[in-house]
């Protein structure tokens, strides 16, 4: 045995004992909701326990609207966890609600004064916290330029007032209750006053340009998950209205009455508003089925770009394919696409499809649907199996294509070469035999002149049995390549396999002109092997042979009366007769019922 090495076991308790990302991931997030749900609650018990709920509303309706909001944001916080890639928009929702309740602590801690300085200067900062959530809608990211100097712009306007409440305020402690401000260098009981008011009306502003930014957006853009996600801006309004009424209640010592439910409901609206938005646009995956249904036929290019903005509910979605020789991709109408960076427009994302061959694809989309990598990695397979479809089709039919001139070529060089073969025996063989009958005719007539009776006898045994291997010779040549067809046409061919038939068959032969030899040799050879099976196996009693032509297409119609039943078998002759067919790109169709005859119709392209 192989001893274990003593730093590879210490090296591998240590990985064990290690803990793992996800893990502290998950720690984290469940500390912060517990803190969260536990500081709201806790707030409002100790406030309804000790009646001390400082400038607030009191009383348990209040408390309940104030902890509903809470695990309004910890609820969407932990969806948005699951939902959304990037990680910040459950932080800042869940933040939103820790912060949430240091309205409600404020009062419970003005007696100690190193504590309540921090706690009143928190106690806006879920504001921030959800203005920077409404800016990252829907992407948990600030894209834009102009929303990353708005958090500035807030972050700097929170820090001031934070600033000032820890340098400045000092309120009058007979009537705050507090406790001296251990940190103020300039103590003013004003401080807080001016500060708070100066905070509510800035606030307002910012959100003010929040709203309407948003509002722009929601105008400007196609966004397909604000289809759903309308209370968005709605819920700003509202919020504003908030603000400015607590402004005013601040500012004028006003009761606002019921209007004071206003900025909770407003505030609560705005986590589903956001986590809406994103199941909306996850849920845009059961609709790619429709383009799997597009992607069974070939690719248009036009119905292609159609089908997917409709299936996204993106209209304005472009999709640019790839121009090989151009090296560039390229609208369905010739359009180049955009080049990137140069004319990027804001809340717009591209999508590059790829496949093992080169590009294939760049789709300009909504960025709301680039929170959901299933739905547009479904996109992609589906574009793929599109473009893959019409690659393998027409891969198919070029080898079908092929296929078939190869069958065409090997039937035309088989015809060719049978009528060599015929042409041979009738110029050569055939000619000599006929020759020696003559001679052998000649000399029994000598025989018989001369007397010599046993000896004509002899020549005239020979000349028939010569006039025997002719006539074999000359049925070879034939079922090798009909003579009719060289020295008539495919009537009187048609004709003679009628005459020669047991049966009485009844010909009709509906042609002007005469068809290619290739097709003409396929219809006798098809019509021979027709009369054939009529006469040994079906018992028929009368039979009828059919030819037309119509719009390119000539259709052989060959019916008896018989006992019916037939059908292609492998290796038969009926079999042959459709490979025949086939290798013209023809079709051979057997109707055969038992005691009511056989119908065989083939139907055989014509070029014009």
């Amino acid at each position: 045995m192989v001893a274990a090495r003593p730093d590879l076991e210490r090296a591998d308790v240590l990985r064990a004992d290690e803990p793992r990302p996800h893990a502290i991931r998950l720690t984290l997030r469940a500390l912060a909701v517990t803190v969260a749900v536990a500081s709201n609650v806790l707030a409002q018990v100790v406030s309804a326990m000790t009646d001390d709920y400082g400038p607030r509303p009191s009383g348990a309706g209040w408390a309940i609207v104030f902890v509903s909001v809470a695990l309004d944001y910890v609820i969407c916080g932990i969806v948005a966890w699951r939902l959304v890639r990037s990680f910040a928009p459950g932080w800042l929702m869940v933040g939103a609600a820790i912060f949430w309740s240091a309205g409600a602590w404020y009062p419970l801690v003005r007696q100690w004064g190193w504590v309540w300085p921090w706690v009143a200067g928190v106690t806006d900062l879920w504001a921030v916290l959800v203005g920077v959530l409404v800016l990252c809608y829907p992407t948990g990211r600030l894209r834009a330029r102009f929303d990353r100097v708005l958090v500035i712009a807030v972050a700097i306007a929170f820090a001031i007032r934070l600033g000032g409440i820890l340098l400045f305020s000092s309120p009058d402690a007979v009537q705050c209750g507090c406790a001296a401000n251990p940190y103020a260098v300039i103590p003013s009981d004003t401080a807080d006053f001016w500060l708070g008011l100066g905070w509510r009306f800035v606030g307002l502003a910012l959100m003010l340009i929040v709203a309407a930014r948003l509002i722009v957006r929601w105008f400007t853009s196609t966004l397909p998950a604000r289809r759903v996600a309308f209370v968005m801006p709605l819920a700003i309004l509202l919020w504003c209205f908030g603000t400015l009424q607590d402004s005013l209640s601040f500012a004028l010592d006003w009761d606002g009455g019921w209007l004071q439910f206003v900025p909770p409901v407003a505030i609560a609206l705005i986590p589903p508003a956001f986590v809406g938005g994103v199941l909306y646009a996850r849920g845009l995956r059961s609709r790619v089925a429709d383009l799997v249904i597009v992607a069974r036929d070939k690719v248009d290019r036009a119905l292609w770009e159609s089908s997917l903005a409709r299936t996204l509910h993106d209209s304005s979605l472009r999709v640019f394919w790839w121009d090989e020789p151009l090296q560039s991709y390229r609208a369905s109408d010739g359009e180049p696409a955009p080049e990137s960076g140069s004319a990027a427009r804001p809340g717009r994302s591209t999508l590059a499809i790829d496949s093992d061959q080169g590009p294939i694809a760049l789709i300009e989309h909504d960025v709301a649907l680039t929170q959901d990598d299933r739905l547009l990695d479904a996109v992609s397979s589906a574009l793929l199996l599109s473009v893959d479809n019409d690659r393998l089709r027409a891969r198919l039919e070029r080898t079908i294509q092929e296929l078939r001139q190869s069958r065409l070529r090997i039937v035309e060089e088989g015809y060719l070469a049978r009528r060599r073969l015929e042409r041979d025996l009738h110029d050569g063989s055939q000619q000599q035999l006929v020759s020696l009958a003559i001679g052998l005719r000649i000399a029994t007539s000598k025989a018989e002149a001369h007397g010599d009776e046993e000896l004509a006898d002899d020549l005239q045994r020979l000349s028939e049995q010569l006039a025997d291997a002719l006539r074999e010779l000359r049925e070879l040549a034939r079922g090798i390549h009909p003579t009719v067809l060289t020295d008539g046409d495919l009537r009187s061919a048609v004709e003679e396999l009628g005459m020669r038939s047991h049966l009485p068959v009844e010909v009709r032969i509906g042609l002007n002109e005469r068809l290619p030899e290739v097709v003409e040799e396929t219809i006798y050879y098809c019509v021979s092997e027709c009369l054939a099976n009529a006469a040994k196996h079906s018992r028929a009693r009368n039979c009828s042979v059919a030819v037309t032509r119509a719009e390119g297409t000539v259709t052989v119609v060959v019916k008896d009366d018989g006992q019916g039943g037939a059908r292609i078998e492998p290796g038969g002759g009926l079999e042959g007769m459709r490979d025949r067919v086939e290798a013209l790109s023809g079709r051979a169709e057997v109707r055969s019922v038992e005691g009511l005859g056989t119908i065989i119709e083939l139907t055989i392209p014509v070029p014009a």
